[in-house]
């Protein structure tokens, strides 16, 4: 089992990641007076809401291949790609919070991140 303790280590990483996000959306709406139930217009509120769901949706994808990679092929290089697409999340968040036209690069970082990560998985599996 201690072959797979970066990639554990790894999803709880990842995991807190998507916590810290869903106490940021938290917090705004709670600074912002914005009821959960309802729309609102609050443009902060709207953000750290679009921050947090943007980065589920990596997740759901990036955590199955991370593992694939890690068990089926160099979990070294797995550990590497996650760091720069971990830096590339918490990049894509400040960016987007303080200029949503400024998250385009990190955004596509974490995706060059996760076609690597499939890619790897692939490779893994066939050869």
């Amino acid at each position: 089992m201690e072959q797979y303790t970066i990639a554990a280590l790894i999803t709880i990483c990842t995991s807190l990641l998507t916590f810290w996000l869903a106490f940021n959306v938290w917090g705004n709406r709670r600074k912002h007076h914005a009821n959960v139930l309802e729309s609102t217009k609050d443009t902060k509120v709207i953000i750290a809401n679009r921050v947090h769901l943007n980065t589920v949706e990596n997740v759901v994808v990036f955590i199955p291949l991370l593992w694939m990679a890690s068990i089926f092929g160099p979990s070294g290089i797995a550990s590497v790609l996650w760091i720069i697409w971990f830096i590339s999340r918490i990049w894509y968040a400040i960016s987007y919070f303080h200029d949503p036209s400024k998250r385009t690069i990190p955004f596509l970082v974490g995706v060059i991140c996760i076609v690597m990560m499939a890619l790897l998985g692939a490779y893994g599996l066939i050869f």
